[in-house]
């Protein structure tokens, strides 16, 4: 007796079916999955986007109890018509724009310097690099805000050893963000550095062996054929890094708490002061939502300018 055999083609299994006939196969199976998965979305993410959306539409101040009339746009109305908070927007584009610009490029210094391939102690250097970024935020901020201590602080006592001045690092206004952005740059590049040496490891070796076979030089072979290739990892990095800059709150608390007179007070913490200060909860579930629709549309940005590198 001859026996027939079937057997799924790609399109098949993609479409959860797995004879010839086109019965529906294991579909049933993935499905059951995923929506656990899915559920588990909607209730941890989905579920307080939708309720921080439906108080940003409510008056809703701790002070008068629970949750008002709706007020529609009135409350983004009000937190755009702040004062502070457009100093924090302001804030926040400076510190974002300064840690991603820093980061990069020693976090690409770095991994080059780590993806050499006749490099000894490759991995020991790897792990002391990594220290940085084992630390949590709270503890970096505790550690450098003893560091800069105007009398007590390590790097006041280095200045004076070279005949340099003290400065009052995080109660002055023109020297407390460049500090903050500091503080930042030595916590959060091994995370890029990180990312990039993954990039550059798994470059092909083609081009960069025939720009050496041309005559090119270790500074036109970068610039030519390394930054081109490394793109997608790049533009990756700074969206990773952008959106987390973008909602810093706990260096500037531990550090300045927004101080001096706002200068590095940030979106996130502004939305703390109105919520846990002014306990004014629709606002800020309202500063909240316009957070978060600023993250989207940069990401989409960045989203696009891949794609149409890549094509």
């Amino acid at each position: 007796m001859a026996v027939e055999l079937t057997v799924a083609t790609e399109e098949q299994v993609a479409l959860g079916v797995t004879s010839s006939t086109g019965q529906p196969g294991n579909a049933g199976f993935r499905w059951g999955m995923v929506i656990p998965t899915l559920i588990a979305l909607l209730a941890v993410v989905g579920f307080p986007i939708a309720y921080a959306l439906y108080v940003a539409v409510h008056q809703y101040d701790l002070t008068e109890g629970g949750i008002g009339a709706v007020t529609w746009l009135q409350n983004f109305r009000d937190v755009l018509g702040m004062e502070v908070f457009i100093q924090a927007i302001k804030n926040t584009i400076v510190l974002t724009i300064s840690v991603v610009i820093v980061e990069l490029i020693v976090a690409f210094g770095l991994a080059m310097l780590l993806n050499q391939p006749r490099l000894r102690f490759r991995n020991i250097y790897l792990c002391i690099l990594l220290i940085p970024l084992l630390v949590s935020p709270i503890a970096v901020g505790l550690i450098w805000r003893l560091l800069l201590h105007p009398d007590l602080g390590a790097v006041n006592w280095v200045f004076r050893q070279v005949g340099l001045p003290a400065q009052e690092w995080l109660s002055t206004k023109s020297t407390a963000m460049p500090a903050v952005v500091g503080v930042d740059v030595w916590h959060e590049t091994s995370l890029l550095m990180v990312v990039l040496l993954a990039g550059l490891a798994s470059l092909p070796r083609e081009p960069l062996k025939a720009a050496r076979v041309d005559g090119a030089n270790g500074l036109q072979i970068l610039f030519t054929v390394t930054i081109p290739l490394m793109t997608p990892v790049i533009l990756i990095a700074a969206l990773i890094r952008m959106i987390s800059a973008m909602k810093t709150y706990d260096l500037i608390y531990i550090l300045t708490s927004g101080g001096p007179g706002g200068a590095t007070e940030t979106i996130s913490f502004r939305i703390w002061k109105i919520g846990f200060t002014n306990l004014n909860m629709g606002q800020a579930a309202a500063a909240s939502i316009l957070l978060l629709f600023a993250i989207m549309l940069l990401t989409l940005v960045l989203i696009r300018v891949m794609r149409r590198g890549a094509a």
